[in-house]
């Protein structure tokens, strides 16, 4: 019988034991390109999953051993040996832990390899709230934009707690979606499936919060855009130069990395070499 994960999604279905797991956070009306995306054009001889989120709604009380907990369940079970461990901007944190439980049952730690990682805090969580706000300009007047995005910096101010950031920012993006939706004939139950999405995914931030990446992020390769705000390129230059193993960096916007043909090639070069996981 052929496994089939119950907290993962099949990427690449092979005829294979070995495992690319792929560490990001994919939803429904995504417009910058995910794992899906990199492995059309890797198209490698081995099995790829990516993590998924629980369903929108279920995270409440959840922490960043419980997300983990429930992938490496389907990892374990389906027997198969875990090759390398990918990870996307946040998705970089939980490949930390991944990597390092799926070392500790395998003869050969799996390699990482990150794209953008970056450890989330306030400015992070503000920067995903801005920027979906201001894609509702196509629906919303100028002046309901910048009131929205305003109530949204006065919440990055009077926040230092994330959860409480977190919470905040979710409340006002139900307030100025439901109106932005609404316009655009959503019912309701799509509206709320989109707000759900936005307080889901900003949960998953705030639980990787928990997490200290660095100890297996310092054997990794990183793939590194040239946007200045994303991926390490927000880190200082002592702490950029120590905190990976090899940083390959490339002229691209961050919503590029997963669909340039170079980095694919660079990619594929990683995956063939020596493993660089942790222990």
């Amino acid at each position: 019988m052929v496994f089939r994960p119950a907290r993962c999604n099949v990427l690449n279905d092979v005829g294979s034991n070995e495992l690319i797991l792929a560490s990001d956070f994919p939803a429904t009306g995504r417009t910058i390109p995910g794992f899906a995306d990199l492995v059309a054009k890797l198209r490698p001889h081995r099995q790829v999953w990516e993590t998924a989120p629980p369903p929108a709604g279920t995270e409440t009380g959840l922490h960043a051993t419980d997300y983990v907990d429930a992938w490496l369940a389907d990892v374990r079970e389906s027997g198969l040996r875990v090759t390398a461990v990918l990870g996307y901007c946040v998705g970089g944190v939980f490949a930390a832990p991944l990597a390092e439980h799926i070392a500790s049952w395998q003869d050969e730690p799996p390699a990482v390899i990150l794209f953008d990682p970056e450890r989330p805090d306030g400015a992070l969580i503000h920067r995903h709230y801005h920027e979906l706000v201001a894609g509702l300009s196509s629906v919303l007047s100028t002046d309901e934009i910048q009131a929205a995005q305003e109530r949204g910096r006065k919440a990055r101010e009077q926040h230092d707690d994330l959860p409480a950031l977190a919470a905040e920012l979710s409340s006002l993006f139900a307030d100025v979606g439901e109106v932005g939706f609404t316009r655009v004939g959503l019912d309701p139950a799509r509206r709320g499936e989109l707000v759900a999405t936005f307080r889901g995914f900003v949960h998953y931030l705030v639980v990787a919060a928990e997490v200290d990446p660095v100890p297996v992020w310092r054997r990794a390769t990183a793939v590194s855009s040239h946007s200045p705000l994303n991926g390490l390129n927000v880190l200082g230059a002592e702490e950029r130069d120590t905190i990976v193993a090899r940083d390959i960096r490339f002229a691209l916007d961050h919503g590029d990395l997963l669909r340039d043909d170079d980095v694919v090639r660079h990619v594929a070069d990683a995956l063939d070499g020596t493993p660089t996981g942790a222990r």
